[in-house]
């Protein structure tokens, strides 16, 4: 019979696996028409970013306004992945571990790196705003959100890290 906990973790993982799709299809929704628009010539394809008007008067900036959104994209579908991993990896019978601590860190890690890149981003954004009209000022929101989120997974890795060694403390003293 599946504890409470387990079956919480089993419709996390459902969640997971549900936002690691998401992430992928959203991915690649705007990455496609703008790698297909390159290589047929029409610049006609929609990449639901806003920006396609700018790819005919622009192109420069425009290939710089995606970039920062197809990294971005990927990186979201790293951190999914992650959590996919950290998720099959977990065992309820003894759930710290240093493999689950350093999937936490690193994590971490490409929350912080997202976070840092919505801010320069924002920079460029902002930046090219005062040349170009057809550009929000404020597309790349960067409120330090990512980086808050990163802060608190580290502190999760360092929980688990300190759960390991008192884990292996137990272990001796038994």
């Amino acid at each position: 019979m599946k504890t409470r906990t387990q079956n919480i973790l089993s419709v996390v993982r459902i969640i997971a696996l549900i936002g690691y799709i998401g992430a992928i299809v959203a991915g690649l929704r705007i990455a496609i028409p703008f790698v297909i628009g390159f290589i047929t010539d029409k610049l006609s394809f929609d990449t639901g970013t806003g920006l396609d008007s700018l790819q005919e008067t622009h192109l420069l900036s425009y290939v710089f306004m995606m970039s920062f959104i197809i990294v971005l994209a990927i990186m979201k579908i790293q951190v999914w992945e992650k959590l996919r991993e950290i998720l099959e990896e977990i065992n309820l019978s003894s759930p710290f571990s240093n493999k689950i601590a350093s999937m936490l860190e690193n994590m971490s890690y490409i929350i912080a790196g997202i976070g840092l890149i919505y801010f320069m981003a924002d920079i460029y954004a902002n930046n090219l705003s005062k040349t170009i009209s057809m550009i929000d000022k404020h597309y790349f929101k960067s409120d330090f959100q990512y980086l808050f989120s990163a802060g608190v997974v580290y502190v999760m890795a360092q929980i688990f890290r300190r759960g390991v060694e008192i884990q292996e403390e137990n272990d001796l003293t038994v």
